[in-house]
């Protein structure tokens, strides 16, 4: 059987290397290396211990993905020979993709591993920044997370950012999240005698003239009560305390039945500012709608029923379910094609054909608001155009 040890080499230089690996390492007649960027690889040179580096496969893939199977690939054809030793920067169990790729074939019954390592950059990283891990701290894979894993209530570090250009990806999805001049620090090297500290708005971030494989980014927990404004979470909180007990006198009196017309109310005004074209008013409007679920949503929780949570689950499971097309293995070529699949989803849910009264609405009472509304504009219009004739 195949067989790979796996050693980490530290976040830094070699004061931050436990003992035990550095005698591993000094006693080893070869050692693979993903890069040979690192503070403690030159050490091993000066001992005359023979280094294979992998760099040149960065060079001939486009993309890391590509990368990292290429060096499991070597691995796997160099354990063929004999026992492979394989040094890597940090703690094998940190964010190495390589090591996961080289869990998958062990799983599968292709190799065995000895896994074993120094500090994480984790571990240098806090430290140098002093993150009050007790507050709350998540670690996110900077070339993959998504908006939706953010939290700002956590201190978060931002792993796997190596240049400008990593940098700048990783922006533009927190941007989607933070704002742009959130105070962030990036830090080089923790731990080394190298460490470089550099705090800057979040937006500043790939400005940095920078390229080093032990870099990372803090983003350190947001105080700031606008990040609220966003957050669904707190959405269904305020809800829940307007129809409580120490609520709103309005607001815990309602039930389903005693809102249920706002809805087509607020309907009309977000079709009304849709025609006029006025996007500051679709988002004030559409904020009414949502308002409007909330609160039914809030009511439900009241009684016991269901929740806003629930309505998300059924939403997005029913919009999954019927685009197998998108999610699934089905496959469409056609607007027929499109329409069939649809129509067999929804008979998979058990659904029964019944009148649809909104469409009558749709088709007549929407044409008729839309004219309306047209006309309406045009009044505007022409009396604008009046009054600045008037002007001159």
């Amino acid at each position: 059987m195949k067989h790979i040890e796996i050693i980490g080499l530290g976040s830094s230089d070699l004061d931050q290397m436990p003992l035990g690996i550095w005698r591993r390492l000094e006693n080893a007649g070869r050692i693979h290396l993903r890069t040979k960027d690192h503070p403690a690889v030159s050490a091993l040179a000066e001992l005359g211990v023979e280094l294979v580096d992998f760099d040149h496969l960065y060079e001939q893939n486009e993309t890391f993905e590509a990368t990292y199977h290429a060096i499991v690939a070597a691995l796997m054809e160099e354990a063929e020979q004999g026992e492979v030793l394989y040094a890597v920067p940090g703690h094998p169990l940190f964010y190495e993709t390589t090591t996961e790729l080289l869990i998958e074939r062990e799983r599968n019954g292709e190799v065995t591993l000895a896994i074993s390592g120094g500090q994480s950059f984790i571990d240098a990283v806090i430290t140098a920044l002093k993150v009050p891990v007790n507050e709350g701290f998540q670690v996110l894979d900077g070339t993959s997370f998504k908006a939706g894993e953010l939290d700002y209530h956590q201190h978060t570090l931002i792993t796997q950012v190596y240049d400008q250009y990593s940098l700048g990806e990783a922006k533009l999805s927190l941007l989607d999240y933070y704002p742009a001049e959130t105070r962030v620090e990036v830090v080089d090297a923790a731990g080394s005698a190298e460490e470089q500290v550099y705090s800057m708005a979040l937006h500043e971030i790939d400005h940095l003239d920078i390229q080093s494989n032990l870099l990372c980014l803090y983003i350190p927990r947001v105080e700031d009560s606008s990040m609220a404004q966003r957050d669904i979470h707190h959405m269904t909180e305020i809800f829940d305390i307007l129809v409580g007990e120490e609520g709103c006198p309005w607001d815990k009196v309602q039930t389903h039945e005693s809102i249920e017309r706002h809805l087509i109310e607020e309907t009309y005004e977000v079709i009304e500012a849709i025609e006029r074209q006025d996007d500051d008013a679709i988002v004030e409007e559409l904020g009414d709608i949502l308002l409007q679920v909330a609160l039914h949503s809030a009511i439900g929780k009241k009684n016991g029923y269901f929740d806003f949570y629930d309505v998300l689950d059924s939403l997005n499971a029913k919009v999954v379910r019927r685009h197998p097309h998108v999610f699934g293995e089905a496959s469409v070529e056609s607007l027929d094609d499109l329409s069939r699949v649809w129509s067999e989803a929804k008979a998979k849910e058990g659904k029964k054909e019944k009148v649809k009264y909104e469409k009558a609405y749709g088709e007549i009472v929407l044409e008729w608001m839309k004219e309306t509304i047209h006309h309406e504009r045009a009044l505007e219009d022409i009396l604008k155009e009046g009054g600045d004739r008037d002007e001159t």
